[in-house]
């Protein structure tokens, strides 16, 4: 089987704000009463996000508008393929690969997925393939199928995947009998998109640096809906987290790194969906993973530094593995990524730095 590589990582992000201004025009005093202002405020303090990324211009809230016509998502996705094509010729792409959850973008025909295509002038792909609705796991859907398009063909691959939450933040009356719940995730989400390059074994030279080598994939589906759209909110249930995680770990990961012959300490680097302190937190306890506090730390800091970025965050973690220099990245040091979320949709990668 050839070997298939992840060559290139790359991000784009749109501004920044400060958590307590975000609080303060999705909560205003003018149309809710301080009390409920002020518990906006404490919240936002009180998750441990510095600061969160966001696609739209919060002086106009309510009203949804993007603060730069370059955050669409056509444009991130142009701007993706340029960023990851620096090494290669564009035209040597042969698969390209989208995966959302949330988007502004409403011209649907032809799907996104062709439109990004079209734009970056990727002339020469014969397969392009969308998916969308599939949770924070998306990402290794589309990996899935990048990988084996690698593998049979011989050329390289894009996955970009993104999410923009924010585009969904509602300003529900009082009374509304899911009030707390959407205040929760108005105050979580975060807005972000993640670029991969996989290229096959024969193009492994072109790049005079270590690159991750995709060891192995799986996927695995269990009917939930703790995670849910209802009647246009973003809904999720307090039991999420003690629900999620431990499905994650006793159907999906555990089989996984047995069928590998590993144990979680062979791991150096988990790249785990950010969905919260509490979710992430779950990872340690025994009826989970019984990871360490170390070994989830780099996710847990990548939540504090943006938010939940939802199919995104997992992504970002693996990023900043991939391009940081603190990195290990001695041949044979093994990580994994980690994506679970509405559905419930789980998705991991194992991968060898090489």
């Amino acid at each position: 089987m050839n070997d298939v590589y992840i060559a290139e990582v790359s991000t784009v992000l749109p501004c920044s704000y400060d958590t307590d201004y975000i609080a303060d025009r999705l909560y205003p005093s003018q149309k809710f009463d301080k009390k409920i202002n002020e518990l906006a405020r404490k919240l936002a303090t009180r998750y441990g996000i510095k600061r969160r990324t966001s696609v739209i211009d919060y002086e106009s809230f309510p009203d949804i508008v993007l603060s730069d016509p370059e955050d669409h998502p056509r444009v991130w996705g142009r701007k993706i393929v340029d960023k990851l094509t620096q090494k290669i010729d564009r035209n040597e792409i042969g698969f390209f690969g989208l995966t959302y959850n949330v988007s502004p973008h409403i011209d649907y025909l032809p799907n996104l997925a062709s439109q990004i295509v079209m734009d970056a002038r990727l002339q020469n792909v014969d397969e392009n393939d969308e998916v969308p609705f599939y949770g924070c796991a998306s990402s290794i859907y589309s990996l899935e199928k990048a990988l084996n398009y690698c593998r049979e063909h011989e050329r390289p691959a894009i996955v970009f995947t993104f999410d923009q939450c924010t585009t969904i933040n509602l300003q529900p009356e009082r009374n509304d009998p899911d009030f707390k719940k959407l205040l929760i995730s108005n105050l979580l989400f975060a807005d972000a998109g993640v670029g991969m390059l996989l290229i096959p074994e024969k193009m492994k030279h072109l790049y005079e640096k270590p690159l991750l080598k995709i060891t192995d994939i799986r996927k695995q589906y269990v009917a939930g809906d703790l995670i849910k759209m209802k009647d246009g909110k973003f809904i999720m249930e307090s039991t999420l987290k003690d629900v999620v995680p431990e499905l994650v770990s006793n159907k999906l990961m555990k089989p996984f790194l047995i069928d590998n012959n590993l144990s979680t300490d062979d791991i150096k680097q988990w790249s785990i969906h950010q969905g919260g302190p509490k979710v992430l937190k779950q990872f340690c306890s025994k009826e989970c993973l019984n990871l360490s506090k170390s070994q989830i730390k780099p996710s847990l800091e990548m939540f504090y530094k943006y938010g939940n970025t939802s199919s995104a965050s997992c992504l970002l973690v693996l990023e900043n593995f991939f391009n940081s220099s603190q990195t290990d990245k001695t041949s044979g040091t093994r990580g994994i990524v980690v994506g679970f979320g509405a559905g419930y949709y789980f998705g991991t990668l194992l991968y060898d730095w090489a």
